[in-house]
């Protein structure tokens, strides 16, 4: 409902109730003498009251028109008809392949979806959109529209009459970030800023931070792990002593000559 329609309606019920109550005082409450008097000496309060009775009319006049003469909006349409049989398709189906559609690639989402089914079976697809992130509204207006198109033609056939699109304010604002090499950073890198403006595109660029290099540092083994070996002392065999062997031969061949 847009802002006309809520409008008529709210003056429509806010003359009648005041009307009723003004005239529902003449004869019914405690007051029936002042509001008598009023309607009758009163100036402003009959011109007031005037007047809302005339808008209660035609409010009243302007519903009985509608509920005559509107056009009907069924639940289900006939899409087409084999060997004397009939293939109804339900407007929740219609709404439910829109849907359907407008989420297939993930970059956007529906808010709203209006499905009319006119005379002679002819249907009217109205979707309000709502974009993940910034986009070109253009071409993707005409993209989504040649899908809604495909994607329908297989629930309704050629019966759709009419298909809009209205694509509402971005859920969140897009980012894109672009880096470019040169020669002239000592890192080879650079940070470049890619600005684009436009109806519902809003691009941002975030510079990139490297991280500095790191240099492995030689690990200092503990002095509990190393291996600690004592000075022992190195002690002299004398079996392997030349001088010692001599001296035992000479007291050898000397007890024999003694013997």
């Amino acid at each position: 409902m847009n802002w006309f329609k809520r409008l008529c309606l709210f003056v429509f019920g806010l003359s009648g109730v005041l009307s009723l109550l003004a005239l529902s005082l003449v004869w019914v409450g405690p007051w029936t003498t002042q509001a008598r008097s009023l309607i009758t000496e009163t100036r402003w309060y009959f011109v007031t009251l005037e007047v809302l009775v005339c808008v209660s009319a035609v409010g009243l006049v302007a519903c009985v028109l509608v509920a005559l003469f509107a056009p009907r909006n069924p639940k289900a349409t006939v899409v087409a008809e084999v060997d004397g049989g009939k293939i109804t398709v339900t407007r929740a189906a219609i709404a439910t392949q829109t849907r359907h559609v407008i989420e297939a690639d993930g970059t956007c989402e529906p808010v709203s979806i209006h499905v009319r089914v006119r005379k002679r079976g002819h249907i009217k697809v109205h979707a309000r959109v709502r974009p993940h992130l910034p986009v070109d509204v253009v071409e993707r207006g005409e993209i989504l529209y040649s899908e809604l198109e495909q994607g329908l033609a297989k629930v309704c056939g050629d019966s759709v009459e009419k298909i809009s699109i209205v694509f509402t304010e971005p859920a969140q604002q897009g980012t894109l970030s672009t880096y470019v090499d040169t020669d002239d950073s000592p890192r080879g890198s650079a940070a470049s800023t890619v600005g684009q403006s436009g109806q519902d595109i809003t691009v941002a660029v975030s510079p990139r931070v490297e991280a500095p290099a790191t240099v492995p540092t030689p690990v200092e083994e503990p002095l509990s792990a190393r291996a600690y070996v004592p000075d022992l002392p190195v002690l002299e065999d004398e079996a392997d002593d030349p001088t010692a062997d001599l001296s035992a031969a000479a007291e050898h061949a000397d007890m024999q000559e003694e013997v």
